[in-house]
């Protein structure tokens, strides 16, 4: 029912009732997007990643980059290991203004966690650079053959197993 404002009252008008419905925001526009992500992977995938690398300069360094051919992880990695270092070391020095014990175990032993598991990452990244390098010095695989089967024993005659008698 509507009450009419008297005087001196003051109108405000409450948002929590009102209701607006964008539906190009809600639903059109996230599928519009997936859509495009599907086109855009699928585009992607036949141009490139299906195909021998036949491109030159940047649609080749594309081709390598979506075949994995180069690893940029392990640049990544030692920038992420100086940058976790740093941060050891600022959060130290803070913590050594409220607890001395607790800020030169942590620049300790969290330096040496930070670099154990850094290494162990590094490491794998090495073993999978020198398998590589092994695979490429290997020569092509050939087809595999069947062996001949092997030639069945002449049956013996036992006692266990006795032979037919010829028949003429």
């Amino acid at each position: 029912m509507y009450q009419p404002i008297s005087k001196g009252e003051v109108h405000t008008m409450n948002y929590a009732y009102t209701y607006t419905y964008t539906p190009l925001f809600s639903m059109i526009l996230p599928i519009l997007a997936l859509l495009l992500i599907l086109a855009g992977g699928i585009a992607l995938y036949t141009l490139f990643v299906r195909k021998p690398n036949h491109y030159h300069g940047a649609a080749a360094k594309l081709h390598d980059f979506l075949n994995f051919r180069h690893a940029y992880t392990e640049g990544l990695l030692k920038i992420l290991y100086c940058m976790t270092v740093a941060a050891l070391a600022v959060y130290s020095v803070i913590l050594l203004f409220f607890h001395f014990f607790w800020a030169i175990l942590l620049f300790i032993v969290g330096n040496i966690a930070a670099r154990l598991g850094y290494e162990f990452i590094m490491m794998l990244f090495s073993m999978h650079r020198t398998l590589r390098s092994i695979d490429r010095k290997m020569p092509e695989p050939q087809p595999f053959e069947q062996p001949a089967p092997a030639p069945q024993p002449e049956p013996q005659n036992t006692p266990e197993n006795p032979l037919p008698p010829d028949q003429p």
